[in-house]
């Protein structure tokens, strides 16, 4: 049905749109003019022949000044050039033609103008119209210019209420775009966060893990003068690098509208090889496990491995030299994660919270999402992450479920 409108009404329609509040379509358009000439060649038919000469031509030029604003001089589709004009073709039609008609068609230019104008303002705009179209076909009735002029009121009076609705579906129409536009960008919002977030984990436990492995080839090399432990290092550095280029390219790929295979998002049976890691690199770690992990979501298990993943790489970050504890607790209604490090010294109670950067926010997101629960913060002894997850069928989570922390 598009492709069957000239590509130039089309091309105008689109730059008048911004003057158009309500952002009316090109059909709107076509079609109330596409009435109008019909009625205007009816009613012209209608005349005698005598009328061609002055009034018929007369009335069907100043019916068609809103078409010819709109497309020819570019000026915006305004409901008050609609009014006077077509107010005064029907005028002209009434009164300039030298008999009257019966079963008039001219009448119905301002059935069609009430339609429009109220459809395009607000209630006082469209009830004005009417009232003004009204008297024009009293006037006319007064001077015997027109028969069955309660006829021509009743279909005046459905004119204005079809133009009402008219205008009430496309107020709904436009506030239901301005919604989904909204949505669309919370979506997107909510999507570069995630990203944000997958990034910035995969990067945070990669140069976190891959520090550890340099430290220990530079300590082998300087301190022991062990080269084959440094070649060692090296080499777990190298391969961690280019896993974590993969991870970066994969989750980078989630942004390309091309389609394109991306390898599976790591889980809760990932928290094994990830203590592997740091622990290959010289992060003193183990990892304790209760109960089974088989009916765990993909959902619940990608945000454990990614706290676990970020808590680790903090400690090795900020605490190289601490030792690590990761467990993992599943039960039938919540999974809990907990990742305590012990410091070689105590850490001071007022300093809870001081870490709240771009990593803890992460994990305090994911968990929030999940209708979960967690806690960051120092203990008598190192430093404690303490997330619970509640689920439901099936391993997903519940909702409804508080969070805090």
């Amino acid at each position: 049905m598009r492709a069957a409108v000239p590509e130039f009404l089309q091309a105008r329609f689109a730059r008048q749109r911004e003057f158009n509040a309500l952002g009316w379509s090109w059909m709107f358009v076509i079609t109330t003019d596409t009435a109008l000439a019909l009625i205007a060649v009816i009613s012209t038919l209608q005349r005698p022949p005598a009328d061609y000469l002055v009034a018929v031509p007369v009335g069907i030029v100043v019916a068609m000044c809103p078409l010819i604003v709109f497309f020819a001089a570019g000026a915006s589709f305004n409901p008050l050039l609609i009014w006077g004009a077509w107010s005064g073709a029907a005028a002209i039609f009434l009164f300039g033609t030298s008999t009257p008609i019966p079963f008039d068609f001219a009448p119905l230019i301002l059935v069609l103008m009430v339609g429009v104008v109220t459809a395009m303002t607000a209630l006082p705009g469209g009830l004005a119209a009417t009232a003004s179209a009204a008297a024009i076909l009293g006037a006319a009735a007064a001077a015997h210019r027109l028969e069955g002029v309660w006829l021509y009121l009743s279909v005046l009076g459905m004119g204005w209420l079809v133009g009402y609705l008219i205008g009430i579906q496309q107020q709904l129409i436009v506030a239901q775009r301005a919604a989904q536009e909204a949505l669309a960008e919370h979506a997107a919002a909510d999507e570069r966060r995630r990203i944000a977030r997958e990034v910035h984990d995969v990067i945070a436990h990669s140069l976190s893990v891959t520090l550890l492995h340099l430290t220990g080839a530079r300590r082998a090399l300087q301190e022991d003068r062990d080269i084959d432990d440094a070649v060692d290092a090296l080499e777990d550095a190298e391969k961690l690098g280019r896993e974590a280029m993969a991870d970066i390219r994969r989750t980078v790929g989630l942004l390309d509208v091309a389609p394109m295979k991306i390898a599976p998002e790591p889980g809760i049976d990932d928290i094994g090889r990830l203590t592997d890691d740091f622990a290959r690199a010289g992060l003193a770690v183990t990892v304790r496990t209760e109960g089974s992990t088989a009916g765990i979501s993909p959902t619940v298990g990608l945000a454990m491995f990614r706290i676990a993943q970020e808590s680790l790489a903090n400690i090795a970050k900020h605490a190289p030299e601490s030792r690590a504890t990761v467990t993992l607790a599943v039960t039938a209604t919540r999974a809990e994660l907990s990742v305590l490090n012990e410091m070689p010294v105590a850490v001071p109670a007022g300093s809870r919270g001081a870490a709240d950067g771009r990593g803890v926010r992460g994990m305090r997101q994911r968990v929030e999402l999940l209708g979960g629960v967690i806690d960051i913060g120092p203990t008598g002894t190192g430093w404690a992450v303490h997330a619970a997850v509640p689920l439901g069928e099936s391993g997903t989570a519940a909702a409804g479920f508080g969070c805090r922390g």
